[in-house]
């Protein structure tokens, strides 16, 4: 008995932790990355807002100098700057960004911006893979006969 509950329990737990794996990943990659690069090899420097857009995630426009040229990118209000609310057009905020590729930047703290980033990230990987194995489980009786079975489907039908 005590063996079955561990099969059940190692065959669940890693397919949990593979689909937390394949959330988790992807997502981390939209801006998690971006952020810790700036955070370990970014300069700070002063931008200023030259758009602001309420319905488009109050996404933040802004510009750069960097050497001479001017840099443009879209980001995100707090974090170090004033909250989308209280920020205008032709506002100065703090950005960050690569010395080597200066068109990777971020509006922002990416102390702050990694802090926010993660929870959800992590959120994700545990919560929707325990919600599509139970899913799974309830819609699909014959995952659930694999989940539960005590060897594998190929040790069974080849007795046949």
């Amino acid at each position: 008995m005590q063996q079955r509950l561990s099969q059940i329990f190692l065959k669940g737990f890693g397919l949990w932790l593979l689909g937390a794996l394949a959330i988790a990943i992807p997502l981390s990659q939209i801006n998690l990355v971006r952020f810790y690069r700036l955070k370990k090899n970014g300069i700070r420097t002063s931008g200023v807002v030259t758009q602001l857009q309420p319905s488009n995630h109050q996404s933040v426009y802004y510009n750069f100098e960097v050497a001479g040229k001017t840099y443009s990118n879209i980001g995100r209000a707090g974090f170090g700057n004033p909250e989308f609310c209280c920020l205008t057009v032709g506002q100065n905020l703090i950005v960050y960004y690569l010395l080597a590729d200066p068109r990777i930047s971020c509006s922002g703290i990416p102390d702050q911006l990694i802090e926010n980033e993660v929870p959800p990230i992590v959120l994700a990987g545990i919560i929707f893979p325990l919600f599509a194995m139970t899913v799974y489980c309830w819609r699909l009786p014959r995952f659930r006969r694999w989940l539960l079975s005590e060897g594998t489907e190929s040790q069974t039908s080849s007795g046949d």
